[in-house]
């Protein structure tokens, strides 16, 4: 399956929270592989359940690629 995979910047775009799918993007995963994973607690970053959905933020999607999680002026995303 091709998915794809999304830039740093537009990581950076993504709300506060993202759903699992959208972050499974961000790693080059799918949907299912995704939910799988985070059913295993073997996602690459801790998922947050809100509800009936599983979220992840987008300081932890950052981190996990070795991105900065600041605005290159200094001011905090």
């Amino acid at each position: 399956m091709n998915v794809d995979v999304p830039t740093a910047d537009d990581v950076r775009a993504f709300r506060v929270t993202v759903d699992l799918p959208t972050a499974g993007r961000c790693f080059g995963i799918g949907r299912d592989l995704s939910y799988n994973l985070a059913r295993q607690g073997a996602f690459p970053v801790p998922v947050l359940r809100l509800g009936r959905r599983l979220v992840v933020t987008r300081a932890a999607l950052l981190r996990a690629l070795g991105e900065a999680t600041e605005a290159p002026d200094g001011g905090a995303r």
